[in-house]
């Protein structure tokens, strides 16, 4: 993943959208210094400004929230949690098996390699 800015990742969505700043700004329900404000890193946005954000992009809040640093979740484990609810159960809990069982094994191989 990139390590760019918040900022930089809310100018990334809204140009994706083809939308001006005031235009998020209206869809978000906010002031155009506040998108200006936040695209240029002057600010961190409350969560519920982000949930107002995240509506007008139509991206997953939950990403947003971390992108900006309220949730200490890794934006990978976001997105794998994001897809795999696109899964049926079975094959949710199938996935779910699979990630913990690797996950599992990486830290077991992180304690060997500690102790040589």
């Amino acid at each position: 993943m990139e390590n760019r800015s918040f900022g930089q990742y809310i100018i990334q969505l809204r140009d994706k959208k083809s939308i001006s700043q005031r235009k998020l700004a209206e869809l978000a329900g906010v002031t155009n210094s506040t998108i200006s404000r936040i695209e240029a890193d002057m600010v961190k946005p409350d969560p519920a400004t982000l949930e107002k954000l995240a509506l007008a992009l139509d991206v997953d809040k939950s990403l947003l929230l971390t992108k900006c640093g309220y949730s200490e979740i890794p934006e990978e484990f976001v997105i794998i949690a994001r897809k795999t609810g696109e899964l049926s159960e079975e094959k949710r809990l199938e996935a779910f098996r699979i990630f913990n069982a690797t996950i599992d094994k990486f830290l077991l191989e992180d304690d060997d390699d500690e102790e040589e």
